[in-house]
C-alpha cells in the first residue's frame, strides 16, 4: 500500500491486535476477523482477557478444518464446540459443522435449509463488512418481494406477507438501484441481510415449499382463526350481555364489536396492525364528533322548549331526561374523541386492545361502553320526541288529539321502517318476506305432526 493510500478507520495500526483486522458496522460497531483462522468474535479483544479467549477459540478453529468461504463466529464467550459456522458459499449457517459444509447442504430437508438461511442472512446481518454482499441474495430478494407486492394485489387486506405493499415497493427500488452502482457498499449487505432474515423467517413459519396448494389453503385458514385466550364468560354474563346489546343499546354495539375486531387483526406485519388502527381510530374521532353537534344541537332545542310557560309535568319530565342524555352523550363522546386522539400510535394500540379483550366483560362490554355517545343520543330524540308529543296534546280537544295522534303515527311508522331498512341492507337477504318463512315453518311443523 502507498503512502497516498486513504486511509479508513479500520486500517489504523493501533485498534486491532496483531494477526487481526478490525471491521465497523454501518450503524458503528465494531468486530473482529482473523483471516488466516476464518474466526470472527464479537467481544472487545482489545481487552486482554477477550483476547486470550479469542486467541483460543482461533486455535480450536485450526483444527476443523474449514474450508474457503466458511467461518466460524464465537458466541458470547463460547469455545469452538457451540459456535455458528457460515458457509458463504451456499449462503447457510448452523450449529453443527457437518450440516453446513458444502457438500452437505444438498441433502438437508427443506425446514432445515429455511431455517440455515435465516441464520445465515442473520449473521450477515451484524457482519457486513469483510466480505462482498453475496450476489444471490439480490434476485433472492427481488424475487420475493415482488411475490409479496403480487399478494398484496391479489389478497388485499387478507394478505399476510412480512412486508407491506409500500415497504415492497421502497426496497424493490433500493435494491435495483444498488446492484446497479453500489452492492459491495456495507450497509447495502446489511439491509440485504436484514430483508431475506424475514424473508426466511416468514418462509419457515408458513411452510414454505413443504405443503401442496390445498394444504396451504387450510393451514392458512388455521392461522387466519387463532384461538382466542381471552377469560371466558359465563353462560349468564353472555346472556345478559346479549340483553343489553339488542334492548336498551338497540343493537348499536354490534357495530363497534365489528371495528374492534378489525382493529385487533394482525397479519404478520406492523404496517397493516397500524393502517388498521388509523383506520379505526379516525372512524371513531368522525362518528364522536358527528354525534357531539347532533347532541349540542338538540340539547338547545331541548332547553328551548324547558323555557315556554305552563308545560305539563309529562313534557318537563321527558324533557328534562332529554336534557341529561345529550348532555351525557356530549360528555362521553368529547372524552372518547380526546383520549383515542392522543393515542393514536401502535404501541398503544397493543395496549388498548390487550386490556379490552382481557377485561371483565370482554369485547362485547368495550363495544357497549364505545356505543355510548350515540345510544345516549338515540335515548335523548326519544325523550325529547315523547315531550313533544305531550307538549301538542296538552290542552286540546278530543278531535284534534286523534288527528295529532295520528299524524304522529305515520311519522313513526315512516322513520322505523327507514330505520329497520338501512339498518339490514347490507346484510344478506332472501326475497321471501319474513312472514312467508314463518308460514312455512308452521306449514312443516304440522306436516311433521301429521306423519307422527
Amino acid at each position: 500500500s502507498g503512502e497516498n493510500e486513504y486511509v479508513d478507520i479500520s486500517l489504523t495500526s493501533n485498534v486491532a491486535p496483531k494477526g487481526w483486522t478490525l471491521y465497523i458496522h454501518p450503524r458503528g460497531f465494531i468486530y473482529w476477523l482473523n483471516s488466516r483462522h476464518h474466526a470472527v468474535v464479537d467481544e472487545d479483544i482489545r481487552n486482554p482477557s477477550s483476547l486470550e479467549k479469542a486467541n483460543q477459540f482461533c486455535s480450536q478453529c485450526a483444527n476443523l478444518n474449514l474450508s474457503e468461504g466458511m467461518e466460524a463466529h464465537m458466541l458470547g464467550g463460547m469455545d469452538a464446540s457451540f459456535c455458528l459456522f457460515v458457509n458463504h458459499n451456499q449462503c447457510v449457517a448452523g450449529y453443527d459443522l457437518a450440516k453446513v459444509r458444502d457438500g452437505a447442504v444438498r441433502d438437508m430437508p427443506v425446514s432445515g435449509l429455511l431455517r440455515a438461511r435465516r441464520l445465515y442472512w442473520n449473521y450477515i446481518t451484524y457482519h457486513p463488512s469483510h466480505r462482498p454482499c453475496p450476489k444471490q441474495g439480490f434476485s433472492e430478494a427481488t424475487d420475493a418481494l415482488r411475490s409479496y407486492y403480487h399478494e398484496h394485489y391479489t389478497y388485499g387486506t387478507r394478505c399476510v406477507a412480512p412486508f407491506s405493499k409500500q415497504e415492497c415497493e421502497e426496497l424493490l427500488n433500493f435494491l435495483h438501484r444498488a446492484k446497479e452502482e453500489e452492492e459491495g457498499l456495507p450497509a447495502t449487505a446489511a439491509l440485504l441481510g436484514w430483508v431475506l432474515k424475514d424473508v426466511y423467517s416468514f418462509r419457515s413459519a408458513n411452510k414454505f415449499g413443504q405443503v401442496t396448494r390445498e394444504q396451504l389453503k387450510t393451514f392458512h385458514n388455521v392461522v387466519a382463526h387463532p384461538p382466542d385466550f381471552a377469560p371466558q364468560q359465563s353462560t349468564l354474563m353472555r346472556l345478559f350481555l346479549l340483553f343489553l346489546i339488542h334492548v336498551p343499546f338497540f343493537g348499536i354495539p354490534q357495530t363497534y364489536l365489528a371495528h374492534v375486531k378489525n382493529a385487533s387483526e394482525f397479519r404478520g406485519h406492523l404496517a397493516g396492525l397500524k393502517q388498521n388502527w388509523e383506520a379505526y381510530t379516525l372512524q371513531l374521532v368522525r362518528e364522536y364528533s358527528d354525534f357531539i353537534l347532533i347532541a349540542t344541537v338538540l340539547l338547545s332545542a331541548t332547553v328551548g322548549l324547558l323555557t315556554i310557560d305552563n308545560i305539563g309535568e309529562a313534557c318537563r319530565v321527558a324533557a328534562m331526561l332529554s336534557a341529561f342524555a345529550a348532555l351525557g352523550s356530549m360528555t362521553v363522546g368529547v372524552f372518547f374523541v380526546w383520549r383515542h386522539q392522543r393515542n393514536a400510535r401502535v404501541p398503544s394500540s397493543i395496549t388498548y386492545l390487550h386490556n379490552a379483550r382481557n377485561s371483565a366483560l370482554g369485547l362485547s362490554g368495550h363495544a357497549i361502553l364505545l356505543s355510548l355517545p350515540p345510544v345516549l343520543l338515540v335515548w335523548s330524540i326519544v325523550a325529547f320526541t315523547a315531550a313533544a308529543l305531550a307538549y301538542a296534546l296538552q290542552d286540546i280537544s278530543l278531535a284534534s288529539t286523534w288527528v295529532m295522534f295520528g299524524l304522529f303515527m305515520l311519522v313513526f311508522v315512516l322513520v322505523t321502517a327507514g330505520v329497520y331498512t338501512f339498518s339490514t341492507i347490507w346484510h344478506w337477504q332472501s326475497q321471501d318476506a319474513w312472514w312467508r318463512g314463518l308460514l312455512s315453518w308452521r306449514k312443516t311443523g304440522r306436516e311433521e305432526g301429521s306423519a307422527v
